[in-house]
């Protein structure tokens, strides 16, 4: 079964006049073993438009960073948290968040 998650990167442009943007990656991902789920790049954007000018010829460099293109490997799971290392030698470590403003 595949299924799809979306990255949303925040940031500030500081020498752009403190210009905030976003890029948002979408990837779609396939459970590979018990602790393992395969991760293949979809889209991605960057808001504003002209955030997207400004990074359009190094977009690639960008991207690279945010590569979500590979594996993810879970090490550790619980309630709270989860974490993992990838491919490429990252480590992530993820906590729940509950978002309370859809309670």
């Amino acid at each position: 079964m595949e299924s799809k998650a979306v990255n949303v990167i925040e940031f500030s442009a500081k020498g752009l006049s403190l210009l905030s943007g976003q890029l948002s990656i979408e990837a779609s991902f396939k459970i590979a073993s018990a602790t393992r789920v395969d991760i293949n790049f979809e889209s991605s954007t960057i808001t504003p438009d002209q955030l997207m000018n400004v990074f359009r010829k190094n977009y690639n460099l960008l991207l690279g960073i945010f590569n979500p293109e590979g594996w993810l490997e879970i090490t550790y799971v619980d309630d709270n948290m989860r974490i993992g290392r990838d491919d490429k030698g990252n480590i992530f470590v993820l906590e729940r968040f509950e978002d309370r403003s859809k309670s």
